[in-house]
């Protein structure tokens, strides 16, 4: 098990194989690099900071396929219905599509929603869910590995990938560690970029809320800021609609309409339904997503809340657990035997 993120630094070295590319960060020392946070920023205040995961931005993929398949077959009947008598076999067609659509919308809507990492400014603290299961780290001493590879592949060569990673142990369980990544999706990350975004969740942690994109401090959000969080809620579906843009700009500039941007408006028509269906089910995911934090990290989310760290409750929190637990199971035995008492034999 990694204890810490010296171990993960020898660990990547090895596995990398060129230390230059591979860097420790500390949350108390500036990195040298202005901060940056391309496309994941999910919401910044006073009190936190969240990071969308890689695991976040999948969420509704099987609903969009859904949506895809069911908006044609919906489509196609459509047709047949104004140009021809229907036949056993188009209903059928319609059935499918609306099954389509409906039950992969219901089957993810109805599943946890994938919960974003948070870095709670007031208690200097570190959130991640992982499956049911509540992982964090103090900002005190935190420490990252960001590293920098490449990947071969015969078909589109040589690929940047890179990570930037911290240590979080569990609630409740200090000797169980896990090795999150806090910048998504791997493919195409430089290290240069990997340290700016690091930098941005440090000058948030240790001068924020607000600051420049020399990482100045601001009395108030500003323009820097709001681009950040734009660019990280953008949506599969505000890409598409965004892709259509091109074609009208190109005929703005007049000088001709390239294939690109021909290429990419039709797709944001033939792919409207599918990141249409996304945006349904992770929209759903936002409005649940504060619901499902464990009572420990909602209330020190509150402007208002504790700012007793979670490290500090941990021990009171687990005995207090233990005794409810021993409570309950009293109860159960005692009705237990009430029924036993009752029942005839």
């Amino acid at each position: 098990m990694i204890e810490n993120v010296r171990q993960l630094f020898k660990m990547v070295v090895d596995k990398v194989g060129d230390s230059s590319r591979v860097r420790i960060l500390k949350g108390s020392s500036n990195s040298g690099s202005y901060p940056s946070l391309p496309g994941l920023l999910e919401a910044q205040n006073e009190e936190y900071l969240s990071l969308r995961t890689a695991s976040a931005d999948l969420k509704g993929i099987f609903t969009g396929m859904g949506f895809l398949l069911g908006g044609y077959g919906f489509c196609l009947f459509a047709l047949i219905f104004l140009s021809s008598d229907v036949s056993s076999i188009d209903w059928w067609l319609l059935f499918y599509s609306i099954l389509a659509i409906v039950l992969p919308l219901v089957w993810e809507t109805s599943r946890p929603p994938s919960l974003p990492i948070i870095f709670n400014r007031r208690t200097q603290e570190i959130y991640y869910d992982r499956k049911g299961q509540l992982y964090h780290a103090i900002w005190e001493g935190i420490e990252a590995a960001a590293y920098e590879y490449n990947m071969v592949n015969q078909n589109t060569g040589s690929m940047p990938h890179g990570s930037l990673e911290i240590i979080l142990q569990k609630f409740g369980e200090p000797d169980e560690r896990i090795v999150l990544s806090l910048s998504g999706g791997a493919a195409g990350r430089r290290l240069a970029t990997l340290i700016s975004m690091w930098e941005y969740v440090r000058r948030y942690m240790t001068i924020g809320p607000w600051f420049d994109e020399a990482g100045r401090k601001t009395d108030q959000i500003n323009p820097f800021i709001e681009k950040t969080l734009k660019e990280g809620r953008m949506s599969f579906l505000d890409y598409e609609r965004s892709n259509r843009e091109y074609l009208a700009q190109e005929r703005r500039e007049g000088n001709g309409i390239s294939g690109t941007a021909v290429f990419l408006w039709v797709g944001s028509y033939l792919f409207f339904p599918m990141a249409y269906g996304m945006e349904v089910v992770q929209r759903s995911d936002r409005k649940k997503t504060m619901r499902q934090w464990p009572e420990v990290v909602r209330v020190r989310l509150h402007p208002n809340g504790p700012k007793t760290r979670l490290i500090d409750i941990e021990e009171s929190y687990l005995v207090q657990r233990e005794k409810e637990e021993q409570q309950k199971q009293k109860e159960l035995e005692e009705l237990h035997e009430r029924m036993r008492r009752t029942l005839p034999r």
